[in-house]
């Protein structure tokens, strides 16, 4: 268990599967396996190139308004929906991450933590001081207090404007090593500066965390005068993959009368039918949802996605028995996403069939094992083991996900019940245990701040 997942699942709320139901707030993580894998295609050949662990990527959907990424080291990576709904191609969704891994390969989390606790330093020192020299001189004090700050700020900005260049050339020499054009990140820079171009003329640059745009496009533009793979396109699927994902993202996030403003009725292609399928399935009409589906699954029966989104909107429709035939379609098209199995394993569950229980059950515990760190996993785990009768292992699955949400006060509660109820299983014992000792330190951690 990671506490950076934990930080970063309490702080965008539990996460939720692209749905017709609840509305999707500003800040929830998403989980959708498509969008999943296709941004995993475009990166994990950008940590090859950057020399790091690609079985460490962890990618991060965040629904936002605000066009960003992040990098929070360890492997992981936040991509904002209207950064990818707002790109105008797969490359330029490629240059962003080959930023953030650029971020990742130059430990930058790790050494902008180090500058902070520097800065921090700096001003508690300097706070330090003015409190002492403002007992005799008010005035003066408030002046070292002030001037402390304002360096210790300065210098933070300065180390992140510095890093922020360095990521910029980190991606150029990724994606130049992989056959692929840094335009795109050129094009995406140009894109965000049409939006601050008047601003940028009143800004500070000093004040700044990352260089002004307008140099930033400079030295892309420079980088590609001498890049042999200035003109170079990406291979056709990557492209087709991402106007998928955009497609999708935009049909879930917007609302459906402007998806199907956005389509013409007479348009029959694949990203056609499938942001109409999506729009109708957001507007209540099963029926148009699933014959629009059904005309790609036709077209594409080896398609796992089209597979899981029939079972999403079978499933949210109450047609569970059709959905649970939907989800193992798509599991078996793709076993190696965690992600489709626990959607099949709910549906198995909810179907109140006994019989379904143990495929459910086994389902679940291959999938925790390749997605250790997945909350809804330990709450399907719960419910099987609760139908089970096997309260004691139900309270250790509650402790695992409440401590993955960062909900440390439930996770103890549970842990604690657990071990009450565990009393001679040694192996369960552990793992209950080490959450306590987690929490431990977890708290021992938020008591220093």
């Amino acid at each position: 268990m990671n506490s950076l997942i934990r930080t970063l699942v309490f702080l965008f709320l539990f996460p939720l599967h692209l749905s017709a139901t609840p509305v999707l707030s500003e800040g929830a993580l998403i989980r959708d396996a498509e969008i999943e894998d296709v941004l995993k295609s475009f990166t994990l050949p950008l940590f090859e190139a950057a020399k790091l662990d690609q079985k460490s990527l962890r990618l991060y959907i965040i629904n936002s308004k605000d066009i960003n990424a992040f990098a929070m080291g360890g492997g992981r990576i936040g991509i904002h929906t209207a950064l990818i709904i707002r790109a105008n191609s797969a490359l330029q969704v490629i240059g962003v991450l080959a930023h953030e891994t650029a971020h990742l390969a130059g430990n930058h989390i790790i050494r902008g933590a180090d500058a902070y606790e520097k800065a921090l330093l700096q001003s508690l020192i300097g706070l330090i001081g003015g409190v002492a020299v403002g007992m005799a001189n008010p005035e003066a004090g408030t002046a070292i207090i002030m001037g402390s700050q304002e360096i210790a700020k300065q210098g933070l900005l300065k180390f992140s404007r510095t890093q922020e260049g360095s990521a910029d050339q980190g991606a150029a020499r990724f994606l130049d090593s992989l056959g692929y054009s840094s335009r795109g990140l050129l094009e995406f820079m140009q894109l965000l500066r049409k939006d601050d171009l008047l601003s940028e003329q009143n800004i500070d640059p000093y004040a700044l965390t990352h260089p002004l745009k307008s140099e930033r496009v400079d030295f892309f533009r420079e980088h590609l005068t001498h890049s042999p793979h200035a003109t170079s396109d990406l291979p056709p699927p990557l492209e087709d993959n991402f106007k998928r994902i955009q497609m999708k993202l935009a049909a879930f996030t917007q609302s459906p009368a402007k998806t199907l403003s956005q389509i013409r009725p007479t348009d029959n292609s694949l990203l056609a039918r499938y942001g109409r399928s999506i729009a109708y399935f957001q507007n209540g009409d099963t029926q148009e949802s699933l014959r629009e589906i059904d005309s790609l699954i036709n077209e594409f029966p080896k398609d796992a996605f089209f597979w899981d989104l029939k079972g999403q909107i079978l499933f949210e429709s109450g047609k569970i028995q059709d959905a649970i035939v939907a989800y193992e379609n798509a599991v078996k098209l793709r076993p190696d996403i965690p992600l489709l199995r626990s959607n099949w394993a709910h549906a198995l569950i909810e179907s109140n069939d006994n019989s379904n229980l143990q495929r459910a059950f086994s389902e679940l515990l291959r999938a925790r094992t390749e997605e250790p760190e997945n909350p809804f996993i330990y709450r399907l785990l719960a419910v099987c083991y609760g139908k089970r009768g096997e309260t004691g292992l139900a309270a250790l699955s509650l402790a695992e996900m409440a401590f993955e949400i960062g909900n440390i006060e439930n996770a103890e509660q549970q842990a604690k019940r657990s071990i009450q109820l565990l009393k001679d299983d040694a192996v369960n014992l552990k793992r209950a245990n080490h959450i306590l000792e987690e929490i431990k330190r977890v708290k021992k951690q938020s008591s220093m701040f």
